[in-house]
């Protein structure tokens, strides 16, 4: 794609119409030309930075990372640093700034990266760029992603009707979040309500949860990504997939041809020849078996556990059926059908 700032709108749209509206008025030459000719000018354009490496402890998740301009100023400062956004032109113009760092192209509300980070970073006014029904994904996957202790820094305004504190707040405490600090500005101004920006500092539970319990069970996995599946069920006839979604997901949403429907709170009895009731597909300890939920959460629970029951080939697909079908992977089965 042309530095023109010239964009895919079928790529932007996956952020939200808010981001394509934004986007169209946008050239990312011209963006981040803005901000070299102001530090060329003696102004100081790394506010964000100065206060996110306050709080780093050893890596960083630039989470929404845009063309890496806050990113690149950690990296250069000595810290580890991954960048994340959806959308791709924006990804390319960082990664040409700086090629030495990891940048991925993926869904905040969704991603599932194979590693956890000290601290994540959401400056650029990502939770009201990204779809409304995402938001909550969003913090969640954050805290999937963040270490015990780790925090959550981010920025964004504070609009009439729009995304407010008060349910900024709410996600963050339902994913295990406890409010550590929070300021108006960047540079520590105090907050005061009402406010129109805000930059609070969140962080995750000092203790074993859910969040740790499933990169516990990923630790011991290879897992797949959907094309990963796909090229393994062409040369494995010894395969099997495992779908443990609801049935109700299944006639719905369809299914992965040759899959075998297993619901998820008897995977353990159908695969273990212990329990006397296993799957006539599963034919021994050896067997490569892919198990698939709707997120790929559950999912890495229930191949852990066939692993410590001797299946050690058993895995997972990141992201689970919802990424296959983004992936655009072939389904069977007809939406309604019984």
């Amino acid at each position: 794609m042309a530095e023109s700032g010239a964009i895919d709108l079928s790529n932007a749209a996956a952020v939200s119409a808010r981001w394509v509206e934004w986007r169209r008025k946008l050239d990312i030459g011209a963006y981040d030309r803005r901000f070299e000719q102001m530090a060329a000018a003696g102004h100081d354009v790394h506010g964000e930075a100065d206060f996110i490496a306050s709080y780093v402890q050893s890596s960083v998740l630039d989470a929404g990372c845009g063309t890496g301009r806050i990113g690149i100023e950690l990296d250069r400062r000595g810290y580890e640093v991954v960048g994340v956004d959806l959308d791709a032109d924006m990804v390319s113009a960082a990664r040409r700034k700086q090629p030495d760092m990891q940048w991925f192209v993926d869904d905040l509300a969704r991603m599932q990266l194979r590693r956890r980070f000290t601290t994540i970073a959401m400056p650029g006014n990502v939770m009201i760029f990204c779809e409304p029904n995402d938001r909550r994904l969003i913090v969640h996957n954050m805290a999937q992603h963040l270490e015990p202790t780790g925090v959550l820094i981010a920025g964004f305004s504070l609009e009439p009707g729009g995304y407010s504190l008060q349910q900024w707040d709410d996600d963050c405490t339902a994913s295990g979040f406890d409010l550590s600090e929070r300021f108006s500005t960047w540079d520590r101004q105090p907050f005061v309500r009402p406010g129109d920006y805000h930059v609070s500092v969140h962080r995750r539970a000092d203790r074993f949860t859910v969040h740790d319990l499933v990169a516990e069970a990923r630790s011991t996995l290879e897992r797949l990504s959907p094309a990963d599946l796909q090229r393994e069920l062409s040369s494995d006839g010894e395969l099997v997939v495992l779908d443990t979604r609801q049935i109700g997901d299944r006639e719905r949403d369809g299914y992965i041809n040759g899959s075998v429907h297993v619901p998820l709170s008897v995977v353990e009895w159908r695969v273990d020849p212990a329990s006397g009731y296993t799957h006539s597909g599963i034919s021994g300890f050896d067997q490569r078996i892919v198990l698939v939920c709707n997120d790929g959460y559950s999912s890495s629970l229930a191949a852990a556990t066939l692993h410590r029951l001797g299946f050690g080939r058993a895995t997972d697909v990141i992201g689970g059926f919802r990424a296959w079908v983004r992936a655009g992977l072939p389904t069977v089965g007809v939406p309604g059908a019984h």
